[in-house]
């Protein structure tokens, strides 16, 4: 997950506008609608683009001059808030119902070395500084607020965002996927010594002294 570049309101009205606008809409249509000049709805429009959140649609034929309609993105649908959460606790739920508590232990680790395995090829041929970095750099991407620290002498990565945080205090077997991704993608195995879904203050996984 991608850190979301803050937009004006403008550009926030022209996002709602096109969400409910399944067949696009013309520049002269949000004009219309926002109460504002052609030029302006442009402006907006080439920051939108820029960030990928709204593309040029089909032609559109008002009786007049065919004018350009636009569109929301793939991404630009994925900016408006979906709630996973809830569904993901059923299945949780259910998943803790059914098996036992190694069981899911075991699925959320596998599922965090699934995932290393796939990112696999950004990581070869980096030694371990080269991939805790890049592996930092992952995590901010995927919205854990993370940073390289040293504890002791020792390499540790601090997380102050947990992105299912909810979700783990209810099911701590979660925490397994993220020390299978790190200790898979980093090659080496890592300990966990903080966990906010265990109210601590971050979460911290730290490299342990063999690895020196």
């Amino acid at each position: 997950m991608l850190m979301t570049p803050p937009i004006g309101s403008r550009q926030e009205q022209i996002m709602t506008l096109l969400l409910n606008s399944a067949g696009g809409m013309s520049i002269d249509e949000m004009a219309a609608q926002m109460d504002i000049s052609r030029n302006a709805v442009k402006q907006h429009l080439t920051g939108l683009e820029k960030l990928q959140w709204v593309k040029e649609a089909a032609l559109n034929s008002t009786g007049g001059r065919p004018a350009r309609s636009y569109s929301l993105t793939e991404q630009g649908l994925n900016r408006f808030p979906k709630q996973y959460a809830w569904f993901c606790n059923l299945l949780l739920d259910d998943l803790a119902a059914e098996l036992s508590t190694e069981a899911l232990e075991k699925m959320m680790w596998n599922m965090g070395v699934k995932l290393a395995q796939s990112l696999a090829p950004q990581f070869s041929r980096k030694d371990t500084q080269q991939k805790l970095i890049a592996l930092v750099e992952l995590m901010q991407n995927l919205g854990y607020h993370a940073e390289l620290e040293q504890q002791e002498g020792l390499p540790s990565i601090k997380a102050v965002n947990c992105v299912y945080h909810d979700l783990a205090q209810q099911h701590p077997e979660l925490c397994h996927f993220d020390r299978a991704l790190i200790s898979t993608l980093l090659e080496k195995p890592v300990q966990q010594t903080q966990c906010m879904a265990k109210q601590d203050c971050a979460c911290r996984f730290n490299l342990t002294s063999s690895n020196r």
